[in-house]
């Protein structure tokens, strides 16, 4: 007889410490993830204000200038150098409201006045098909400040995650431009 109670007193706590953790759990994995996903964006806000500022200082060094940044690490999202838009763009889909989502695109964000500016990084989050699912996203514009060129073994267009080496370099004003500008081309080379 007591040894029946001693199996059964078992399974009880089993089962009671299982449903413990299972509640643990599921209560603590969302908030961790939420803390890690703002986290992430902070790191790669740190990250872009570092990009700009080296490639800010390789442009007002003048022609010749370069700058190796390695190891140059996109730890979470997409990052992608845009240089057909002389834009660096960084985007990660996320279930954590980092700043009021604006719709469906950056023009929405414009118009309802909802993007974000820390230096020359501009924050927007949008929304997706998703019900509480949002593209986080961060931009650096350099229409003013050079004409980026990107070199790059993976290609153009192609989204970056991971660790790189990153290579900026002045190459001067392109005297064949037209319209002509005094902008230098900024040739970024990644590998």
């Amino acid at each position: 007889m007591k040894r029946g109670q001693v199996w059964i007193s078992a399974v009880l706590y089993i089962a009671l410490g299982t449903v413990a953790i299972t509640i643990v759990l599921s209560a603590g994995v969302p908030v961790i993830n939420k803390i890690k996903d703002k986290n992430t964006i902070i790191q790669t806000r740190d990250i872009m204000l570092s990009l700009d500022n080296i490639i800010r200082e390789v442009r007002d060094e003048g022609t010749g200038s370069r700058r190796v940044i390695s190891p140059f690490t996109i730890k979470g999202g997409s990052m992608f150098i845009k240089d057909n838009e002389n834009k660096i763009v960084w985007e990660m889909k996320t279930n954590v409201v980092f700043v009021e989502p604006c719709g469906k695109d950056r023009a929405t964000c414009e118009r309802e006045e909802l993007i974000i500016k820390e230096g020359p990084v501009e924050m927007y989050e949008t929304t997706t098909i998703v019900e509480n699912e949002y593209i986080m996203q961060l931009e650096l514009d350099f229409k003013d400040v050079a004409f980026l060129d990107l070199m790059s073994d993976i290609g153009k267009n192609a989204p970056l995650l991971g660790k790189y080496n990153l290579k900026i370099e002045n190459k001067g004003v392109n005297s064949e431009r037209q319209p002509a500008t005094n902008l230098p081309d900024i040739l970024i080379t990644l590998t």
